[in-house]
């Protein structure tokens, strides 16, 4: 019998990082980690009371509770890819309508040419690659193809033996799940995206990331 909503916020979940076991985390502290970029799919998960040896452990991308956090969707949840409600299709129509009439009252005014004035973030502005800088702690002897999986992602240049500057059409969070399928269960992985100021990283620790949530401070 599957888990009421309830009763899945309700379970407290386990993080495994190599052989190092930390937790217990409520639903909504995991999902500020995934939002963050601090679990992401890879990332070994359990239901709290789970032992370390224990064949439950898996990634958090196969979890019931979030798989749809990562771009999984149930077979009986899958709907077709170009399908919306007819009453969001109609208020979309009436939206543009609205913002192809109204003018400035005042010459050289200027007002958001969507969004209804709420502030949001014209996406045309933003540029379509960003610089990135990825650390790397690889501790096994093969990391898969990880440098032809870096290459493979734009412009790229290999600054120190784990150190590389990418410039990729991607987000942090994103580079990150790209990435970390090459890499040891012992190594991590750091990633800045200098262009967005934003950060992510894998395998850690929450010790760890606590400590990079105190010193790391975006200006805005």
């Amino acid at each position: 019998m599957a888990e009421t909503r309830q009763q899945t916020e309700a379970t407290r979940w386990l993080l495994k990082y190599g052989d190092r076991v930390y937790g217990p985390y409520n639903h909504d502290a995991m999902m500020g980690y995934i939002a963050e970029g601090r679990v992401i799919a890879s990332s070994v998960i359990a239901p709290e009371g789970t032992a370390a040896e224990d064949a439950n452990w898996a990634p958090a991308s196969e979890t019931d509770a979030f798989a749809e956090h990562f771009g999984i969707v149930k077979d009986q949840d899958r709907v077709a890819p170009n399908y919306r409600p007819a009453a969001e299709q109609e208020e979309e129509v009436a939206a543009a309508v609205v913002q192809t009439t109204q003018q400035p009252e005042q010459a050289g005014e200027t007002r958001p040419v969507y969004g209804a004035g709420k502030g949001q973030t014209d996406r045309r502005r933003q540029p379509e690659t960003a610089n990135f800088i990825v650390i790397m702690d690889i501790k096994a002897r093969y990391a898969g193809n990880l440098e032809q999986a870096i290459m493979s992602l734009g412009p790229a240049y290999k600054l120190a033996p784990n150190v590389w500057c990418v410039n990729a059409n991607s987000t942090a969070a994103g580079l990150l799940n790209d990435l970390s399928i090459h890499i040891g269960k012992t190594d991590s992985m750091f990633i800045v995206d200098a262009t967005r100021d934003r950060t992510a990283w894998h395998n850690l620790g929450p010790e760890t990331d606590a400590k990079i949530r105190r010193v790391w401070r975006r200006a805005f």
